[in-house]
């Protein structure tokens, strides 16, 4: 984890502190949309609380897919040392990221709360717990990719392709009540919807979504991450046979 925080993070004199200036400004600039557009969120709250609640989880899962679909390449080296596995690699890189994933929500929530004077969470434990589904669906999805990468050096750079469009089904800019109910429908199947209701429906008092599941997220991240044992042991073993390891 050390290695993984060291190598990630060098060079330039902010450092380690990218992690958390990121999601900062992300969420400044959509909250700046909201200003210039005139919008306000479809919730009575403010909309820098209403922003923060979407984007987080969406970033949390993004960041975890993308460190792990580098991870592998990055310390291809450390597997010559024995017993350092592709698992511990990985290992380290989501035990990283969940660090991250506190430190980034305490600082961000706890900053609108001081600055703009909105109230807590009211369930820190059911935010923290869908933070963690957001977290959990990027390990999943983070270690197939990581997986697949060692077949196919085109697929992890089609990652963040792939990612783009789920930026817009996270529902960072709506609730699932603004939709219709065929809409709804639709969107069920996005994982990252459900994530973010859950999210407001823990932060905001009186707040209940139509469609929020529990199940579902977990379903996902775990039949990813049962898909990529497997994939990860072939693609092993065939690179073995190749000597490329």
């Amino acid at each position: 984890m050390e290695r993984e925080r060291k190598t990630r993070f060098s060079g330039g004199k902010l450092g380690y502190l990218w992690a958390y200036i990121t999601p900062v400004v992300w969420i400044a600039l959509i909250v700046a949309l909201f200003w210039v557009l005139q919008r306000t969120p479809p919730i009575h709250v403010r909309a820098e609380i209403f922003i923060a609640t979407g984007i987080l989880p969406y970033l949390i899962f993004r960041q975890t897919v993308t460190s792990l679909s580098r991870t592998l390449a990055a310390s291809r080296y450390m597997r010559y040392l024995r017993p350092v596995s592709n698992n511990d690699i990985m290992l380290a890189t989501m035990l990283l990221e969940v660090l991250h994933m506190l430190t980034s929500a305490a600082l961000i929530f706890g900053g609108v709360t001081l600055l703009f004077g909105d109230p807590p969470p009211e369930s820190v434990q059911g935010v923290v717990f869908s933070l963690a589904l957001a977290w959990g669906i990027g390990c999943g999805v983070g270690r197939f990719v990581a997986a697949a990468g060692l077949l196919s050096d085109a697929f992890s750079r089609a990652v963040p392709l792939i990612l783009r469009p789920l930026f817009w089904l996270s529902g960072i800019f709506y609730t699932a009540t603004d939709l219709s109910k065929e809409v709804q429908d639709i969107l069920w199947y996005s994982p990252f919807l459900h994530i973010t209701e859950l999210v407001r429906e823990s932060y905001f008092l009186g707040y209940t979504s139509p469609i929020a599941s529990v199940w579902y997220p977990i379903a996902v991240a775990a039949g990813f991450f049962l898909a990529s044992v497997p994939l990860e042991m072939f693609a092993t073993r065939r690179r073995i046979m190749r000597g490329r390891l």
